[in-house]
């Protein structure tokens, strides 16, 4: 089950970044061909422009303007001047400010520049003055660009030939290039609205931030399962570890119960045949089984006490007290006591508890240096009671903090294993915790919390 959280998080983590990059990536490129488009759409108006001024007919007007912007607004134009010489043309209403164009040097081709202001693309277009206009040839138009008048008609219509002593106006040459395009719009300034690329644009970042509530809610689907499924596996790893003490306690009570009275008639018999002994001769094997009965005599109280942690009765209690009562089964004189955060009282199973702080002592002891001050405190902390018992030990083996609680596991030779598994018990049938981990200045450190209750 470990394995197949832990790929459901990956898988969607891989599926949510694989969504949102490829949505990224398509927006990237709309964007690219959106400002294609602005720039083929710049290029449209502006020819539109140049065509409807040659329909109009020049020079340009307010009004011919205003027909003209009338025309080009399906094609979202929204603003048009024209900067002659002689003062600017405008209609619409701007929003990049006053019309001025620079012109360009003499010689230059005619150049457009494409800038956005707002939600408009303005377009400039910059031409370089116009030539010095010489006088015109006998027979050329004049220079307002009317044509000429025709000659007059003789009677039937036919058109009269040129005077006499007179020349037909030359014909144009053969090679002559026709008219640059781009340079008959004066400088000419443009604001449209790019609705295709507009629309496009808003198309493609709707498209993105479906694609990444579409990932969040993978993320989030994958982040609830991965809870759900990691608390079920702690759950059945509680489950299995109560089964597994509920057999461990069922055979640990019948083993105490048939072992206790034997042991207690051996020892009885031991301490009578070692005491029976006439002097000069040796006690030490009759002193060795009274040792070991009583070995056996304190395992299977250790047993019955394993197998009888199940309820508790809790009650206002002095936590220093209770503390100082598991020193004095000690040796109160390796115990440095810090009792100054300790609250007045706090509900508790004080025998029980006392029995909890005993074993944490009295392996503090014997986990720390021959004559060496082991360290006890009491707080408060997050609305909870806390109890730290710290040695001077080698300190936890790494990755042993968890399993030292685990019945009949010890480090000891002579220990049996079962002390730190009855304080769990009975630091959890209060409603809290016992956490194991090591001193940053050496030695072990046990934390014992107990929460209100109410």
């Amino acid at each position: 089950m470990r394995w197949s959280r832990w790929g459901i998080l990956i898988t969607a983590i891989l599926m949510g970044s694989g969504m949102v990059l490829s949505a990224v990536v398509s927006h990237s490129r709309v964007h690219h061909i959106s400002e294609n488009l602005v720039r083929g759409q710049a290029q449209l108006v502006i020819e539109a422009v140049r065509q409807g001024l040659r329909d109009l007919g020049m020079p340009p007007t307010s009004a011919k303007l205003e027909r003209l912007l009338t025309h080009l607004q399906e094609q979202g134009v929204r603003y048009l001047a024209l900067v002659p010489r002689d003062g600017p043309f405008e209609v619409g209403t701007a929003l990049g400010g006053p019309p001025s164009v620079e012109l360009l040097p003499h010689g230059m081709e005619p150049e457009t520049v494409l800038t956005e202001v707002g939600s408009r693309i303005r377009v400039v277009v910059r031409v370089p003055p116009p030539p010095p206009q010489a006088a015109p040839p006998p027979g050329a138009p004049p220079l307002n660009g009317e044509p000429p008048s025709p000659p007059p008609r003789e009677a039937g219509g036919f058109q009269r030939g040129p005077p006499p002593g007179g020349s037909p106006p030359p014909p144009a040459p053969a090679n002559q290039p026709p008219p640059n395009r781009r340079r008959d719009l004066p400088p000419t300034i443009v604001e449209f609205e790019p609705l295709m690329a507009q629309e496009l644009e808003a198309g493609s970042r709707r498209s993105l931030l479906i694609s990444s509530i579409v990932a969040l809610a993978l993320l989030t689907g994958a982040a609830i399962a991965f809870r759900w499924l990691k608390g079920r596996e702690a759950l059945e790893a509680k489950l299995a570890r109560e089964r597994h003490l509920a057999v461990l306690g069922e055979m640990s009570a019948v083993l105490a119960h048939e072992l206790r009275n034997p042991l207690a008639s051996l020892k009885g018999h031991a301490q009578l045949l070692a005491e029976a002994l006439p002097e000069g001769r040796s006690r030490t094997k009759a002193e060795r089984v009274v040792k070991e009965a009583l070995r056996l005599e304190d395992l299977t109280s250790s047993l019955l006490a394993f197998v009888r942690t199940g309820t508790i009765q809790r009650q206002e209690t002095d936590p220093v007290a209770v503390v100082r009562a598991a020193a004095e089964e000690v040796d109160p004189r390796l115990i440095e006591l810090d009792a100054q955060g300790a609250p007045a009282s706090w509900s508790l199973d004080a025998a029980r508890m006392q029995q909890v702080l005993s074993n944490l002592l009295r392996n503090a002891v014997q986990a720390s240096p021959a004559g060496s001050s082991v360290f006890a405190r009491i707080a408060t902390e997050e609305q909870a009671l806390l109890y730290e018992v710290r040695d001077v030990g080698s300190g936890i083996p790494p990755g042993q903090e968890n399993v030292i609680f685990e019945p009949f596991h010890t480090g000891r030779p002579l220990g049996n294993g079962l002390g730190l598994a009855v304080a769990r018990r009975v630091v959890e049938l209060h409603g809290g915790s016992i956490r194991a981990s090591n001193h940053p200045e050496g030695g072990a450190l046990f934390r014992v919390r107990i929460p209100f209750a109410a």
